[in-house]
């Protein structure tokens, strides 16, 4: 079937509401256009590791992914910049599921390493960096390469009210498809590429593009709540409100916590007040900002 006859075919389903057409995403352009000054530049950035242990003595990254792209102070995308990909050579072998969910293999990474040097000069003149889950991505690339603790992280993943907006899920995969394009996943630079697709999406309640909202909470302090002496028999509750086990490395508090706004931190504060272990309970509240949100340092 050629190109032409298959458009035909995929403009019939789409008038029908029995069917919904996806499109393969098609990689954005490079931006051809002079950057004035009052130019944005975005990076997105993805890796693939060895696993999903983020401690200092945990997984590897075996791929990194990254695309600058140039935006407006608006929020609007004028096109790619550049790309930089790079295998990097892990301590141990990729374990079996790795290698089948993203095609890596031992043979591709062997010999491979990160470029620290040409790394921190390809993101030298960055504006934002966003990842898709920036409290996993972030911590790896600070141990990779320290470039990435200056920078101000933001995550398309959390700080997007995707449930506000109707959609159901947070997954890149799902995004796509509620958006109509689908994409070869679980590998570093692709999933960029999709995630740059999605950022200038316009959401169904707000009209807003994803790109806008991140824009909004890189700017805005977000404050973490830590319940401190929290009994073991409630942490079933806790995570389930989304908050997450801290083990006191880098000179955070060893406790579960969980980030808020401003405007939730008092209805927080009562979620463990009703917990009824005044006794033991001792919230924390410390504030955070985007250069070290999503981190392991010390806020």
């Amino acid at each position: 079937m050629d190109t032409f006859e298959a458009e035909l075919h995929a403009i019939a389903l789409r008038c029908s509401p029995e069917f919904r057409v996806l499109r393969k995403l098609v990689r954005r352009d490079y931006c051809e256009r002079p950057l004035g000054p009052r130019t944005k530049i975005g990076l997105i950035v993805d890796v693939e590791t060895t696993g999903l242990d983020t401690g200092c003595d945990g997984d590897e990254i075996i791929e990194l992914g990254m695309i600058k792209f140039a935006y407006t102070p608006g929020g609007v995308i004028l096109g790619v910049v550049s790309q930089y990909e790079s295998f990097h050579q892990p301590n141990r072998p990729i374990p079996a599921l790795v290698r089948r969910l993203t095609g890596i293999t031992d043979d591709m990474v062997r010999g491979k390493r990160l470029d620290n040097a040409a790394i921190a000069a390809f993101v030298e003149d960055v504006d934002i960096v966003i990842a898709h889950n920036a409290d996993f991505d972030r911590r790896f690339m600070e141990r990779a390469c320290p470039v990435f603790a200056t920078l101000p992280w933001t995550c398309s993943q959390t700080q997007v009210k995707w449930f506000e907006e109707g959609l159901e899920g947070t997954k890149l995969f799902y995004l796509a498809y509620h958006f109509r394009f689908y994409f070869d996943g679980h590998r570093s630079i692709d999933d960029c590429y999709a995630l740059l697709e999605i950022l200038e999406q316009s959401l169904p309640e707000s009209g807003q593009t994803p790109l806008a909202h991140l824009l909004a909470a890189v700017r805005q302090p977000s404050l973490r709540v830590y319940a401190l002496g929290l009994p073991y028999d409630l942490k079933d509750r806790v995570r389930a409100r989304g908050y997450r086990w801290s083990n006191g490395e880098d000179g955070r508090p060893r406790a579960w916590h969980r980030d808020v706004t401003a405007e939730e931190v008092e209805r927080e504060l009562r979620f463990l007040d009703d917990l009824d272990r005044g006794d033991v309970l001792e919230p924390l509240v410390m504030e955070l900002d985007a250069y070290v949100r999503f981190s392991d340092r010390q806020a």
